[in-house]
């Protein structure tokens, strides 16, 4: 008989399936691509079956390779759950707490929040996952996640909810050369592009303004303040972190914008981890 599949393997597979080439899972592992290339073919001699089209473009799944995924992500789930307890066991509040938000609340609020944590928790090292896409924190990727929806996944659990206000924001140069009040048309717009053109307030925008077509867009975040601060137009944003430095100024555009729910979630099992426990409570203490 066989050996049974390693998690090793699962994890491999996996980190193929997830990242879309065997070079970017070996990024992902911080492993090497041969032997990213040698354990998926020795998956594939065991199995006898072939799990990815390698091609120009990357690794395309085979309908072998969806068949083993849902037990494959399950592994992943066993095994975070595994380090979830033996970490869940520890009473230092020390170590690398990783927390995965979107790039406005990472810039914003978490990159600032880094100096007050290196002050008051020396011990604790932080990883911001900056994106939009949701991680799995069943698996581990982070230990702390802030969502814009409230979870549903009975794994989860939302500690603090806490809100924002978003409001338009342009450089000075710009806005002063405004008629405020100002219609919504009638400003020049910096906002999402690429796969995140559905992203608000991207969206919105679309609705309010017939033909809508920004003066600029862009698929990461700090491209986007970067050109609002050159004074190329606004951006809908929540208050930035640092406006003094940045010289950017609300404009009035008539309306309060709805404000926008934040959670902070993670794990069941994690949230009495000390080293997370004591990170959310400095989150809870100052973000706004």
């Amino acid at each position: 008989m066989s050996a049974p599949i390693s998690w090793e393997d699962a994890q491999t597979f996996l980190a193929v399936v997830e990242s879309g080439s065997f070079s970017a899972a070996a990024r992902l592992l911080d492993l090497g691509q041969p032997t990213i290339s040698r354990r998926i073919k020795n998956l594939e001699q065991r199995l006898s079956q072939q799990l990815f089209v390698r091609g120009k473009h990357g690794a395309t799944r085979t309908p072998a390779a969806d068949r083993l995924l849902p037990a494959a992500e399950q592994m992943a789930k066993w095994a975070a759950e595994f380090d979830h307890a033996t970490r869940g066991a520890e009473d230092l509040v020390a170590g690398v707490v990783k927390i995965a938000a979107p790039p406005g609340v990472a810039v914003e609020q978490l990159a600032p929040l880094s100096a007050v944590l290196a002050a008051q928790l020396p011990d604790i090292r932080l990883e911001i996952l900056s994106g939009v896409d949701h991680v799995d924190l069943t698996r581990g990727t982070a230990d702390i996640a802030i969502r814009t929806q409230f979870p549903n996944e009975p794994e989860l659990i939302a500690l603090h909810e806490f809100q924002s206000q978003p409001a338009v924001y342009g450089a000075p140069a710009y806005v002063t050369k405004l008629k405020l009040p100002c219609d919504w048309q009638d400003l020049d717009w910096v906002t999402w592009a690429g796969k995140y053109r559905d992203i608000s307030p991207r969206p919105m925008l679309q609705k309010l303004i017939p033909q809508f077509q920004p003066v600029l867009a862009s698929d990461d975040y700090l491209v986007q303040k970067a050109a609002v601060k050159a004074g190329i137009g606004v951006m809908i944003c929540s208050p930035p972190g640092d406006l003094e430095a940045d010289a950017l100024i609300a404009v009035d555009i008539g309306v309060s914008l709805p404000v926008s729910p934040f959670f902070i979630v993670c794990a069941r099992s994690m949230q009495h981890v000390p080293r997370v426990k004591r990170v959310v409570e400095l989150m809870v203490a100052n973000l706004t």
